[in-house]
């Protein structure tokens, strides 16, 4: 099987993209192309690391073609 199919936490996914926890969480409150949450638990949420990857790839490129 070729899906990345690990899972991130929250302090994972913050310090992959070098944010704090209340901005990870107005991000995933305003949508847009960040990626969806799973729900882990009642109380535990996490991230795919394709779905981070493919994020951080997208605000690179984003970047990239604006300059």
């Amino acid at each position: 099987m070729s899906h990345d199919t690990t899972i991130l936490t929250i302090d994972q996914v913050c310090q992959r993209l070098t944010i704090s926890a209340p901005t990870l969480r107005r991000y995933a409150k305003a949508g847009g192309d960040f990626p969806p949450k799973i729900q882990l638990g009642p109380r535990r949420v996490g991230y795919l690391a394709s779905d981070v990857e493919k994020y951080i790839k997208s605000r690179r490129d984003g970047t990239q073609s604006a300059a």
